[in-house]
């Protein structure tokens, strides 16, 4: 009888273990899957950064006040005055 106890015994350590080496399987690929994702969102932004950076230095490049008339209040008065 002592037998069947020991096996009882040891399904039943055996079954909390298995259940842990799955969620430990399962977060290794959960953080792997993370990790992918946040190397592809670092390269995003650092592109996005770059051509960020690139439309800065189109904007100060231009010069703006060629294609923009003053605006006299008096004279350019709106339609609908």
């Amino acid at each position: 009888m002592t037998k069947p106890k020991n096996f009882d015994d040891h399904a039943s350590f055996s079954a909390p273990i298995e259940d842990l080496q799955v969620r430990i399987a399962f977060l290794d690929d959960l953080v792997e899957q993370l990790n992918q994702q946040l190397a592809i969102q670092t390269r995003e932004i650092a592109d996005l950064k770059k051509q960020m950076q690139l439309l800065y230095q189109r904007v100060e490049a231009s010069d703006l006040s060629d294609g923009i008339a003053p605006f006299d209040p008096m004279s350019n008065k709106p339609p609908h005055y």
